[in-house]
C-alpha cells in the first residue's frame, strides 16, 4: 500500500444526472409557440415520465407523440403506448404547442421519472 493509501471508501458524492434533455423551440409567435423535448436516457425505459416547470405562466395546449397534464406552472408528459419502451442510451422525443404571454423564458427543472436531468436549450 502506498503512502497515504487508505482502505477506505471513496467520499460518497450526490447522484448524478440520468439524462440529457433538450428544450428546442422551433417557432414563437405573437402569443404561442412549438416546442420539441427530446430526453436521452442511460437506462432503459419501460414506461416514462417527463417533467418540467415555466417561469412565465405559459400553457401547453396540445402534445404529440405523449400525453400531457399541466397543474400551475408544471407540465407532465407520459408515454404513448406505441413509445413507452426506451433502450438505454436511447431517445424519446415529443412535441407540442403552448401559449405565453409577457416573456417565454425556457423550462427549468426537467426531469425523468423523478430524476433531474441536465437540461440544454435549442
Amino acid at each position: 500500500m502506498q503512502e497515504g493509501a487508505s482502505d477506505a471508501p471513496p467520499p460518497a458524492t450526490s447522484e448524478a444526472p440520468s439524462c440529457t434533455a433538450v428544450y428546442d423551440l422551433v417557432n414563437e409567435w405573437t402569443d404561442g409557440f412549438q416546442a420539441i423535448v427530446t430526453v436521452t436516457t442511460d437506462r432503459p425505459l419501460n414506461g416514462w415520465r417527463v417533467a418540467w416547470s415555466y417561469r412565465d405562466g405559459q400553457r401547453v395546449g396540445q402534445m404529440w407523440d405523449a400525453a400531457f397534464a399541466q397543474n400551475g406552472p408544471r407540465v407532465t408528459a407520459t408515454a404513448a403506448d406505441y413509445n413507452k419502451t426506451v433502450a438505454a442510451g436511447g431517445k424519446v422525443t415529443f412535441g407540442f404547442l403552448g401559449s405565453w404571454r409577457g416573456a417565454n423564458s425556457p423550462p427549468h427543472d426537467l426531469t425523468l421519472d423523478g430524476r433531474a436531468c441536465t437540461l440544454k436549450t435549442g
